[in-house]
């Protein structure tokens, strides 16, 4: 019996023609009625039922919403195992649920559950312009970029933003915040040339929260405790993405101090906002995160919060409040409250 997994749920009844929506960013059916979802944070694509935002909140169409409070993986049947019933799943042996009752509508459950999980902040003015991504552009430099830009501008198509995508970084250090030197041999000088010749106003880079042993950064990140370890004291490490993949242990102050030293250099180069991508692949066997208090199954989703908290704010200390803005991927429940723009998929 020891052995066995123990979980609690609950349920509540569905009415006839009632529609369920949300439980964050899906790619299915908008109405939720007939499906099982897993609230468990995968790098998936778009074309499974896996997702990148997973938020345990729905809203019904009878006026009422549910916030399930938990970080753990939450197992949903919409009136999939019964046609009449929602069941909610846990394991362990506590759920917490808020039922959220709008009498006007809609926009007063969704008031009330960000009451309870953190108000939106306010987008930027400029973050409502074009943005312009070199995406999944492998191969290219300062020439490329404003090649891509000055057509933009040929075509009467102002860009706000540009944002290079992980290729301004060497191949297999992602991410080690060092812009390549072959192709970027003048970083501060180009971004500063693109605002000034009117080709982009802001700069964004792309970053994530894991580290390729190929940098030398690695060593130095291993070496001060910065990086996830195994239960043996071991750095955790796989080669999923990249050869040796590390992630930044974020549980870890001093870790934490580093990585916003990182971004502060990228600040000074004229970088202006960030894409904060990946926070999914948190592995949650044979791990020891430097604060021993955290449960790693309840951190495998909750990863993408304190991830783009950190960033958000040393965004938002360089700016000023009103001036940062994320171009995040991964999500959880209480995310909203950083002002973002969503990368929906890779």
């Amino acid at each position: 019996m020891r052995n066995l997994q123990h979980y609690v749920f609950t349920q509540h009844e569905l009415g006839v023609g009632e529609t369920i929506h949300g439980l964050g960013e899906r790619f299915g059916a908008w109405n939720k009625v007939g499906q099982t979802v897993e609230l468990w944070n995968e790098d998936g694509g778009t074309s499974s039922d896996q997702a990148y935002k997973n938020i345990s909140f729905y809203l019904s169409s009878k006026g009422y919403g549910v916030f399930i409070d938990t970080p753990d993986r939450v197992s949903l049947e919409i009136g999939s195992e019964r046609c009449c019933r929602l069941q909610a799943s846990v394991e362990g042996q506590r759920l917490k649920w808020y039922i959220i009752y709008g009498q006007s509508g809609p926009k007063e459950v969704l008031s009330k559950y960000s009451m309870l999980t953190g108000r939106p902040g306010k987008l930027p003015a400029w973050s409502f312009g074009l943005w312009l991504s070199t995406s999944f552009t492998t191969d290219y430099d300062e020439r490329t970029v404003t090649h891509f830009l000055e057509e933009m501008r040929a075509r009467s198509v102002p860009v706000e933003t540009f944002h290079f995508d992980c290729f301004w970084l060497r191949a297999f250090h992602w991410c080690d915040f060092v812009f390549s030197s072959e192709h970027f041999p003048d970083a501060a000088g180009q971004i500063r040339r693109m605002k000034e010749g009117g080709l982009a106003n802001k700069v964004c880079v792309w970053i994530n929260p894991y580290l390729g042993q190929a940098s030398p950064v690695f060593r130095y990140a291993a070496e001060r405790g910065y990086l996830l370890k195994r239960k043996n004291g071991d750095v955790w490490q796989w080669d999923l993405w990249q050869t040796g993949m590390g992630i930044v242990d974020i549980t870890n102050p001093a870790a934490r101090d580093w990585y916003v030293g990182c971004l502060k250099q990228l600040f000074d180069l004229g970088v202006d906002t960030l894409k904060t991508d990946f926070g999914e692949r948190i592995p949650v066997t044979d791990v020891q995160w430097h604060d021993r208090d955290v449960d790693p199954a309840r951190m495998h989703n909750y990863y993408a919060f304190w991830y783009n908290k950190l960033v958000y704010e040393a965004l938002e200390h360089r700016y000023g409040s009103g001036e940062a803005v994320l171009f995040a991927r991964a999500a959880t429940a209480g995310t909203q409250r950083f002002p973002l723009v969503s990368w929906p998929f890779s």
